[in-house]
């Protein structure tokens, strides 16, 4: 990957599309933490890409582009959740939104069983899970990233399992 961030700084657009390619659905996972409405999800991610690969010259370090652009990516996410936050919602635009819902544009994005479980959590204990759990980061790592204490994330992730042991053990009895 690094050498395709170096073919990329340089001004390589198959290099790029090539990077992106590689990560989008991590890129996607992250943003429906965040992000409810399938709009908003996709263009959150096409913001990222855009904003990406105007800036990709100013990455320091080949090896860190993935959390680079994860940061990018929350950055966006929250931009849009804050905007849409003081927007009602009518019953129908609920609707559509199962529609988008259940219409995946990620056909290999099979756990939908997932985003179910963590619906109940609150956001930061669904970034902090999806960091750890799917995408391998470390608690290091994921605190760099939310800029946030280690503690911090290791009371999310015990929270956030808590509570969806606590959704199961209701939901088997």
């Amino acid at each position: 990957m690094e050498e395709l961030v170096i073919k990329a700084q340089k001004g390589d657009k198959e290099a790029f599309t090539e990077l992106i390619y590689e990560i989008r659905h991590d890129l996607y996972k992250i943003a429906r933490c965040r992000l409810s409405c399938e709009d908003d999800i996709e263009d959150a991610v096409q913001e990222t890409m855009i904003i990406a690969f105007k800036n990709i010259r100013k990455l320091n370090k080949s090896d860190s582009y993935k959390k680079w652009i994860i940061k990018i990516l929350i950055n966006k996410c929250n931009q849009i959740f804050n905007k849409n936050k003081k927007r009602n919602i009518s019953f129908e635009d609920s609707q559509l939104e199962n529609v988008y819902s259940q219409n995946e544009n990620y056909e290999e994005l099979d756990n939908i069983d997932f985003y179910l479980i963590l619906k109940n959590l609150n956001y930061d204990e669904r970034i902090a899970i999806t960091l750890f759990y799917l995408e391998d980061y470390s608690i290091k790592e994921i605190s760099k990233l939310l800029k946030t204490n280690e503690n911090t994330i290791k009371t999310r992730l015990k929270r956030g399992k808590e509570k969806i042991k606590n959704k199961f053990l209701k939901g088997n009895q």
